[in-house]
């Protein structure tokens, strides 16, 4: 899972080590709530620290860990009430080395230097990691337990013969100053046989408050000292039936958190019981990753009704009101482009000066393309910049009309460019983008049409194979092990634009050279255009598949509900992908607008939420041929989005990735102020227009992920409605302008 190292905003923040385990790390200035003064006093929060592995990285290196600290804002609730929260203050732990939590924000390192003890002094703007003590050998060999793990001052472990063990630390009287030691816990309850067997055997094990927990095959026993010392313990089952869960933990008495997996994909799940425990929040976040380590207060009060913050109280002033947006008029009389335009480059990105343009559509396609070439469009030629542009003819062809009528007035158009390099490799360009032809009726572009057409692509030319290449197809297996495969696993969205180059059967080819063949790199070499004559494309089906889009997001933080509109048609634009023979990449995008004749999306979601809205959309694999003057001169694949399309039994829409990590009080601190803005209580707000931020992981399909973006209309909005609590604002901004400009999406706090 290589390409899930890339960076978050929960997971962003970089810190300078300027001394592992031995001295003050250096982190950012948030400092989170202090953990409770003394025993007596409950807390409405809680600490939670998670040990991050570096995603399949596959490396035992010093720096391959992160401690990262996060604060649990209800956890007497299970998470019901309030999120778990990243302060982004993270350290770094050697990966050789097993760390447990103590009492109060403490730790023990244990690593083959010995043992160290930290505590975490970020809410005096201190480290997560201040140095407290250094313990001397008391022939304890904490790196060979099967299991370690603590209960206030008790350090807890099973050895690798099955023995059950119980430590405290001591100063002694004969110790220097700074420096510690252990001692056999005085009160060590004697576990029997099955108590031993279901520890040694389970996934999970932690304790709170003097009791044990394990977790194994989804149940969940609680285990409690019966009597005096040396009793034993006696057993409780409080939870059965979780099937997905892979760990846990107890952030104080009555309240278990598990989470799913260990990675993005997994899932935390709140529960509270005093004896068999109820399911509080099936979802408090997505994406925790790594081995959870808590830090349980002495005793737990009900959520306060503040806004969870992490650092000093966020700056609420000078914010201007959003206005809440009407429906446009329908369809305003546009002025859309007929025109389309781009800029085609060898590999090495210079120019590629002087070539054959041939421009089709996507959606038509030629009963004979041989004779009849209705998908042709027109021919250009690329100036000396590589830049090149197209007017539509005045009288398009019948097809090609009634194919953009039916996509909401926009029309697909391809643009290719195909030679040969002076080494004699065959080369080809692929540039898609949209045109808004007249309407015969109207004599003026669709307001649809209109909005989607004339972006200006620079497109880099590709090594294309020979026009007889069967191309190899993988296996479910092959695309399993993809980075589509990933993005798509992960609960928590894409991290961003995907890689340059993309494999469709394994994993992503990071430093990939797609020039480099039969050992010359051909990316600078001259490409000349084949022979003049008439030239045009044949494509051969090869396969489809219906595959759940990203074509909506709303977010609802505190005291706040989110809706998504996306009703009666499609109104999405989506990468469409190409290979020479090898690998992909995505190159420029087509538009679809067909109906849909369903009403989908989701109303009221909230607060603490942020969900992104899928649609089942059909995709279709093709070989095409390039052809000039009669002879076939090259071939390459693509990967093209067709229609939406509802699977036999399948849903219209449904809940696509959790995206809460975009909003809160990281993400305000961090927003430009100019994008900020807040709604009155009890009013909302929403986007009608223009067009969403561009989903870098929208869809993972063939093997290949690909990204989408939406056009905002009457039938497509995000929306978020205020509740009516006033001790705070409900504020939101834009991601790429003020709200009340071209926000894209707009975020919650």
């Amino acid at each position: 899972m290589s390409s899930l190292k890339r960076s978050r905003r929960r997971h962003s923040t970089s810190v300078r080590t300027l001394a592992l385990l031995t001295g003050a790390l250096t982190v950012p200035g948030v400092s989170a709530p202090a953990p409770a003064a003394a025993a007596a006093t409950c807390s409405s929060t809680s600490n939670v620290y998670v040990l991050e592995e570096e995603p399949g990285s596959g490396k035992k290196n010093y720096f391959d860990r992160t401690l990262r600290k996060y604060v649990d804002f209800d956890p007497q609730g299970g998470g019901a009430n309030a999120p778990l929260v990243s302060t982004d203050h993270t350290a770094k732990i050697p990966w050789t080395a097993k760390i447990v939590t103590g009492r109060a924000g403490k730790f023990y390192v244990f690593d083959r230097s010995g043992v160290k003890s930290y505590r975490d002094a970020t809410a005096e703007g201190g480290s997560l990691l201040q140095p407290v003590s250094t313990f001397v050998d008391a022939g304890i060999e904490w790196l060979s337990f099967e299991k370690i793990w603590t209960s206030g001052d008790t350090i807890y472990a099973i050895d690798r013969q099955g023995a059950f063990k119980a430590y405290m630390e001591t100063s002694g009287t004969k110790l220097p100053p700074g420096q510690k030691t252990f001692m056999t816990a005085p009160s060590l309850a004697t576990p029997d046989p099955a108590m031993l067997q279901d520890l040694r055997a389970a996934q999970d094990v932690w304790a709170e408050g003097g009791k044990i927990y394990s977790l194994n095959g989804g149940v969940i026993k609680k285990y409690a000292k019966s009597g005096p010392i040396g009793s034993g313990y006696g057993v409780t089952v409080i939870a059965t039936n979780l099937k997905d869960a892979v760990q846990g933990w107890s952030p104080g008495n009555g309240t278990v958190y598990t989470t799913t997996s260990r990675d993005y994909s997994g899932i935390v799940r709140g529960y509270t019981g005093t004896g068999t425990l109820s399911s509080a929040n099936p979802n408090v976040m997505s994406g925790l990753f790594g081995q959870v380590l808590s830090d349980t207060p002495e005793c737990l009060a009900p959520a306060t009704d503040g806004k969870p913050v992490v650092g000093p109280p966020a700056d609420e002033t000078g914010l201007p009101a959003a206005t809440a947006e009407t429906d446009p008029a329908p369809e305003p009389v546009p002025v859309g482009p007929r025109v389309v335009r781009g800029i085609f480059t060898l590999g090495n990105g210079k120019p590629a000066a002087g070539m054959n343009v041939l421009l089709e559509t996507t959606d038509v396609v030629a009963e004979n393309p041989a004779t009849a070439g209705t998908a042709v469009l027109g021919t250009t030629t690329t100036a000396a910049d590589g830049s090149w542009s197209f007017t539509l003819p005045e009288q398009l062809p019948a097809e090609v009309t009634a194919s953009a009528a039916a996509n909401g007035g926009a029309l697909n158009v391809s643009a290719t460019v195909a030679g040969t390099t002076s080494t004699g490799v065959p080369m080809v360009g692929l540039d898609h983008t949209v045109a808004a032809p007249e309407d015969p009726v109207t004599n003026k572009p669709t307001a649809f049409g209109a909005a989607v057409s004339g972006e200006q692509h620079t497109t880099a030319m590709i090594p294309a194979a020979a026009p007889e290449t069967v191309f190899s197809q993988p296996t479910a297996q092959q695309e399993a092990s993809t980075y589509a495969a990933e993005q798509a696993a992960s609960s928590i969205g894409s991290a961003g634009p995907a890689p340059s180059w993309q494999s469709d059967n394994a994993a992503s080819d990071a430093g990939l050279n797609p020039y480099l063949v039969n050992g010359s790199d051909v990316s600078g070499e001259r490409v000349t255009p084949y022979a003049s004559g008439t030239c045009h494309t044949q494509r051969i089906f090869l396969s489809s598949r219906i595959a759940y889009t990203t074509v909506a997001e709303g977010h609802a933080f505190w005291d706040t509900y989110a809706t998504v509109d996306y009703d009666n048609k499609l109104s999405t634009a989506v990468d469409v992908a190409v290979s020479g023979g090898g690998d992909w990449k995505a190159s420029g995008s087509v538009s679809l607008a067909s109906n849909s004749g369903q009403s989908t999306g989701y109303t009221n979601q909230g607060p603490y939420f942020a969900r992104q809205y899928q649609v089942p959309i059909e995709y279709s694999k093709y070989k095409f041929t390039y052809y000039c003057g009669g002879i076939a001169k090259n071939s390459y694949q693509k990967i093209i989005a067709e229609r939406y399309k509802v699977p036999a039994g399948g849903a219209v829409g449904k809940m696509g990735a959790d995206v809460r990590y975009k909003d809160g009080y990281n993400a305000y601190v961090d927003s430009p102020k100019n994008n900020r803005a807040y709604v009155e209580p009890g009013s909302h707000f929403r986007l009608s227009r223009g067009k969403s931020a561009k989903w870098g992981g929208a869809v993972s399909v063939f093997g290949v992920s690909l990204g989408a973006s939406t056009t905002y209309d009457r039938d497509h909005k995000q929306r978020i409605t205020a509740g009516k609590k006033t001790n705070y604002r409900h504020i939101i901004w834009g991601g790429s302008g003020p709200v009340s400009g071209s926000p894209c999406l707009f975020f919650s706090f």
